[in-house]
């Protein structure tokens, strides 16, 4: 990214996706950071001999945004040359999600990136506008600061 915003690593609910991930997933190599792609990812798993990028939430109340941030790894994966399937994780629902990134998904992406590099290289941001997440978000700071 342009200019290397960092979510506030001190809110509350990313501890609680951290402890669920740490309590759940002690066994699996979790939180893998690829400097290339800039990216973390929750986890990498395999299943039925097919490998996944995992991404763990704490309830299914995010999941539309759960999914299109795990598409956006399977997208940069995908540039680096590896295809891969993606799974969604919610221990405390004890539920799973398999995702695949289509053609339609990547269109998406492109233009949600061009659309987001021009934002960046705009002088100011446009104003900033609540929503519900707003309170909950690791990036607050950046627009009601």
């Amino acid at each position: 990214m342009l200019r290397q915003m960092i979510a506030d690593q001190q809110n509350t609910y990313l501890d609680i996706g951290r402890l669920i991930s740490e309590e759940t997933f002690s066994r699996e190599k979790r939180e893998i950071y690829i400097p290339d792609l800039s990216a973390k990812f929750d986890m990498i798993t395999k299943r039925n001999g097919q490998y996944f990028v995992a991404e763990i939430k704490k309830s299914s109340a995010s999941m539309k945004s759960g999914i299109e941030q795990l598409k956006y790894y399977m997208y940069l994966l995908r540039s680096k040359g590896i295809e891969i399937k993606g799974l969604i994780k919610i221990p405390t629902e004890k539920k799973n999600l398999e995702v695949v990134l289509n053609e339609v998904d990547i269109k998406f992406i492109e233009e949600n990136l061009k659309n987001l590099e021009i934002l960046l290289r705009e002088e100011f941001p446009p104003p900033a506008a609540k929503i519900k997440y707003c309170q909950k978000c690791a990036h607050y700071e950046f627009c009601f600061c």
